[in-house]
């Protein structure tokens, strides 16, 4: 009877926080990283005027729409060579992975292809972007999207044969390019969080509000008894903004379990640590970004 006592004065404690108001108010916005994929030859390059115009344009997108947007050579300078072209997308997954300060929720990977059709008086011109929108840490596709410009437009005869040319004009239509991607990443963006343990009805209410991914954690739970396991389980599904968890390994003495939560990750982390004191388990909780280990001594 005490620890059931106990288990629901802990519930409520971790819960009252986001009782009270809907989740959106209380969840942070996704931490956002947009990165620019041009192994195909037939994409315009990284590190051009062009592809520097849509990601500029694709920035102030999110962020007007209330995503914090993470600037990649800022995050990666210290640790990454700088200036390479030609990546591929799982060149680009493992630097989003790396960055750990701040961490990031979501990585938006995008290529652009330009269209360009001759007719006998001039090139019409448009273009094609297609990218992925990833969580970080769960692995997990958010959506594909597509987008192109509005028309097509006027350049030069034989403009497709000109590099120059060709860059000169995409340069021109990169800003509009740029809020029609940022746009389109926009809407994944929302649709991703509605679904990721939050109700329409409490994105709806806040609209200013964003409500979080979920994210991934690798929680191992070393020296604990299978009963007293049991009772873990129990104080993780009682956490505030619990997605869902599997045990992916379990022995006699030793738990890791797959744990999805849109908590923000200090409260995880300090929810892990009261828990310990509600047991009255002496233990140790160490957490190195999204893999914690919890043991008892």
């Amino acid at each position: 009877m005490k620890k059931l006592l106990s288990l629901a004065a802990m519930g409520l404690a971790m819960m009252a926080c986001s009782t009270a108001y809907p989740t959106a108010v209380m969840a942070v916005a996704p931490t956002v990283l947009i990165m620019g994929e041009d192994w195909d030859e037939d994409t315009i390059p990284r590190k051009s005027q062009v592809f520097e115009r849509v990601i500029d344009a694709v920035t102030n997108q999110l962020q007007q729409d209330g995503f914090k947007v993470i600037d990649e050579t800022m995050a990666t300078q210290d640790a990454h060579v700088q200036g390479r072209v030609r990546r591929t997308d799982s060149e680009l997954f493992k630097l989003a992975k790396a960055v750990q300060t701040p961490p990031i929720d979501a990585v938006a990977t995008f290529k652009i292809y330009p269209r360009f059709r001759p007719s006998n008086t001039t090139t019409w011109m448009n273009a094609l972007v297609i990218g992925r929108l990833l969580s970080v840490s769960t692995n997990e596709s958010l959506g594909t999207f597509e987008v192109t410009l509005p028309e097509d437009v006027t350049t030069e005869p034989n403009c497709h044969k000109n590099r120059q040319c060709t860059l000169e004009y995409m340069g021109k239509h990169a800003r509009v390019l740029g809020q029609e991607l940022g746009a389109a990443l926009g809407i994944k963006l929302r649709r991703a969080t509605i679904t990721s343990g939050n109700t329409t009805a409490a994105v709806a209410a806040v609209p200013q509000k964003q409500a979080a991914l979920a994210k991934a954690y690798k929680l191992t739970f070393d020296n604990f008894k299978p009963g007293e396991f049991d009772q873990v389980e129990e104080y993780l599904v009682a956490f505030s903004d619990y997605d869902h968890h599997k045990v992916i390994q379990s022995t006699s003495r030793n738990f890791v379990i797959w744990y999805e939560t849109t908590s923000e990750d200090a409260r995880l982390k300090r929810n892990l640590r009261k828990m310990l004191e509600f047991m009255g388990v002496d233990g140790q909780v160490h957490c190195i970004s999204h893999t914690c280990t919890v043991t008892k001594i």
